[in-house]
């Protein structure tokens, strides 16, 4: 697919799944988009699923949402189902950018993408697969979706994309402002600056899109090797382990409902460093690879708030084998100490 041909700047997928408690938000997101319009130059097409049936879209041109196609039975947790969704987009409408949209319930290291009973999701491999096998590589991912603006979403998908655009706490009502960001979208030339600029349409909006990032992908080896040595730092510190998990403790929640575990373990990686950086009662090692780690945070990561805008799963206890089990299969978990670091610290006494 030649991109220097294509008619369009920029085509926007918009793949989002409406459980019963989200289909009202979902479908007026979808008209809010082609009540304000959009640019000539940018074609947005989604892919809506409810109640166990799929509909594909039109939103530009258009002044309300353009059914492509008869609904047909399925659910938006099949992978394959994302990528076909993605490559019928890249072909039937080409341009010179691609952001790939994903709405629905989000769970950070768990998945995102619920069906219609909320009973399962596409876990952060499967999506890593279908994002990863495109005619083009996407310039932006975005999750219109809690809780996506973590270290392990950004491990996972740093080899799908080079911007990233997450939130690191709940969104609410229609979610991110996608109509105001596609107003301002044929200016944007590249995909970190439209990452960005829909992290400024989001700034002062926290009513329904609070702590809104995007991530420069492109600096995470980086930024996933320091966070290594943090964890490493951490297993060497065993007698430390005690004041490590009360700055833990100390961190404020990003998730509203502190009963909703391991939802409510996602901390602030930057305020965490912060603490830990500052603390002389620990090993000066420890201290400064902190230090490291959460410069390089605020570095790649453009946050809508004060926070450093990356979180990272940090339990206060173990969530027990299952959730183990899923966070065993990431490639955070595989490339880095993390994973041990965590069990370390959360399988002692405090």
């Amino acid at each position: 697919m030649d991109a220097a041909r294509a008619k369009n700047s920029w085509t926007v997928l918009i793949y989002t799944s409406a459980s019963q408690d989200l289909e009202k938000a979902v479908t007026e997101s979808l008209e809010e988009i082609t009540g304000q319009g959009t640019p000539l130059d940018v074609c947005v097409v989604a892919q809506m699923g409810a109640q166990g049936s799929l509909q594909r879209y039109q939103l530009h041109q258009v002044d309300r949402p353009h059914p492509l196609e008869a609904s047909r039975p399925g659910e938006m947790t099949e992978p394959e189902e994302l990528q076909r969704f993605l490559r019928w987009g890249m072909e039937k409408y080409p341009a010179q950018h691609y952001a790939v949209v994903l709405g629905g319930h989000g769970a950070g290291f768990a998945g995102a993408v619920t069906d219609s009973q909320r009973r399962k999701m596409i876990p952060l491999p499967e999506l890593e697969m279908s994002l990863g096998e495109l005619p083009r590589r996407p310039d932006v991912i975005v999750f219109n979706t809690c809780l996506m603006a973590q270290a392990e979403v950004a491990s996972q998908l740093h080899t799908t994309s080079d911007n990233l655009v997450a939130s690191q706490s709940k969104l609410l009502g229609l979610g991110l402002p996608l109509s105001d960001w596609l107003q301002q979208l044929p200016d944007q030339n590249s995909g970190s600056k439209a990452a960005r600029q829909l992290v400024e349409a989001s700034r002062g909006q926290g009513e329904r899109a609070p702590a809104v990032t995007s991530i420069d992908l492109r600096g995470w080896p980086q930024l996933q090797s320091g966070l290594d040595q943090l964890a490493g730092s951490i297993l060497e510190s065993r007698q430390y382990h005690p004041l490590l998990r009360h700055h833990i403790l100390q961190q404020p929640d990003l998730w509203p409902h502190a009963q909703d575990r391991p939802l409510v373990d996602q901390l602030d990686l930057a305020a965490l460093c912060r603490d830990w950086a500052g603390d002389d009662r620990l090993p000066e090692s420890l201290r400064e690879q902190a230090g490291r780690v959460g410069s390089l945070v605020r570095q790649l990561c453009h946050s809508s708030e004060a926070s450093g805008g990356l979180s990272a799963y940090l339990p206060e206890q173990s969530n027990g084998p299952f959730v183990d089990q899923i966070y065993a299969r990431l490639r955070f978990a595989r490339e880095t100490r993390w994973d041990e670091a965590l069990k370390n610290l959360t399988d002692e006494p405090g």
